[in-house]
């Protein structure tokens, strides 16, 4: 499900009406500005902030409840100060459109901006010169203190790419796995979405996993990092304002509130925001697992979501109470919790990946070409695998057992020996798709009919 218009509008509001801006006097008459204009080609503008602790691959985190930016923008005439929240695409919010200028002979603007727990983003400046020119700053990545794990998880999501957490060049070819502790607050999520798998970490151990449906290839799971902060069971369905919901549900109207137990509401008994076009909630099928469904959020079984959320509670110190979540189940009544901070959810798309001394290559669920002879070199290589024995049309043959319902592995080892095609095998993606295999063996399957 995609959020509508309105809602965004909402959350930009909501961000907006968050954040305390004061400006320092009054802008001073600047008799010199057309002077100093002339030395704008010569010195590009910069922001700072201040106090902020260096974190993780330059991210800075706000050593109190508020900032102060600092641009230099010699000869400028005005600023804006614009946000890009993590979870907010391309979208961008102006913190202060024009703050006041400090040190006019030195074009020094400041402002101070009061952060909420969930600050976390790129922070900029647009300036504007007396002869009309712009120009923009390098952005700083700043969040707020509360939000520090979302920090530290973006920097190694930048440090891995767009590659799979599990890859044994990241962790030395063993993941450690441990059940979950209450009280421990460092969990995350990942979401790999070839592999239609959602993971739970704690403490940089893994947790449980869980098969998971995604978005179909018209409206595809958003890669990247996202953050969960809430919880909502019972929740109500507003539809948004797209082609696809007069499409499949002619019996709704764009905005209307839809309750819980209302039969139209498709959204199931939770739902987690990610950001604000995003969500995780209910399957409406166990067949949903391992397929493109939905139209761009991550499905799960009703019985996983219930584990997950209830771990996710019991590592935050049960926000929300064991007793209101199981009364929950039995009404329909709304019931929210509040995650500060936001529980990092990084979604990847990585289809050659290299996990305890196994190659499995996962099919190209969104056609985005990654499964090429040169990209699985590449693969190979940067995890020290000699391939030299393997040429281009043995590669191409290990990529095309990858389909719609199975992955095809190979031990690493077989690799250097030219042995890769014999020795690998085709393994179902989820348990549904061996469901999806036995009944195209014997006839067109669902996900056949569908695709």
């Amino acid at each position: 499900m995609v959020y509508s218009p309105k809602k965004f509008v909402a959350f930009i509001a909501a961000v907006v009406a968050a954040l305390w801006i004061q400006a320092c006097g009054p802008v001073p008459n600047n008799s010199n500005q057309s002077a100093q204009a002339t030395a704008t080609g010569k010195q590009e503008p910069v922001i700072e902030a201040t106090p902020v602790k260096q974190g993780e691959n330059n991210w800075l985190v706000a050593g109190s409840d508020s900032v102060t930016l600092n641009v230099s923008a010699l000869g400028a005439k005005s600023v804006r100060i614009l946000y890009r929240p993590i979870d907010a695409g391309d979208r961008v919010v102006a913190l202060k459109k024009n703050p006041a200028a400090a040190d006019s002979a030195n074009g020094t603007f400041t402002t101070q901006v009061k952060m909420p727990p969930d600050f976390a983003g790129d922070v900029w400046a647009e300036v504007t010169y007396a002869d009309g020119s712009k120009k923009q700053t390098k952005p700083i990545q700043l969040s707020s203190a509360d939000n520090a794990a979302i920090a530290e998880a973006l920097a190694k999501d930048a440090a891995h790419g767009n590659e799979s957490e599990r890859e044994d060049k990241f962790t030395g070819g063993r993941i450690q796995t441990a059940a979950l502790a209450e009280n421990q607050p460092d969990i995350k999520i990942t979401v790999d979405v070839p592999a239609f798998r959602l993971t739970l970490w704690q403490n940089g151990k893994e947790v449980k996993t869980y098969e998971i449906g995604v978005g179909r290839k018209e409206f595809p799971l958003a890669i990247g990092m996202r953050r969960a902060g809430q919880i909502i069971w019972n929740p109500e369905w507003v539809p948004p304002d797209s082609d696809w919901v007069l499409e499949s549900h002619k019996d709704v109207e764009p905005g209307e509130h839809i309750d819980a137990d209302d039969p139209r509401n498709p959204l199931g008994k939770i739902k987690v925001p990610l950001g604000e076009a995003y969500l995780i909630h209910q399957a409406a099928h166990p067949t949903d697992l391992g397929h493109l469904v939905s139209h761009g959020c991550v499905r799960m079984l009703q019985s996983d979501l219930y584990d997950l959320t209830e771990k996710i509670m019991a590592a935050r110190g049960w926000p929300v109470s064991r007793e209101k979540i199981e009364q929950s189940k039995n009404n329909t009544d709304r019931l929210v919790a509040r995650l500060s901070p936001p529980v990092p959810v990084d979604i990847n798309y990585d289809t050659q990946v290299i996990e305890g001394g196994v190659l499995r290559i996962y099919p190209d669920v969104y056609d985005r070409n990654t499964n090429t002879v040169e990209n699985l070199r590449a693969e190979l290589q940067s995890s020290g695998v000699d391939a030299a024995r393997l040429d281009d049309a043995t590669l191409k043959q290990m990529l095309d057992r990858a389909n719609a319902n199975q992955l095809f592995a190979v031990n690493v080892g077989e690799l250097t020996t030219g042995n890769a095609l014999a020795a690998g095998q085709q393994e179902p993606l989820t348990s549904q798709s061996k469901v999806a295999k036995r009944q195209a063996s014997g006839g067109s399957s669902r996900h056949a009919r569908r695709r």
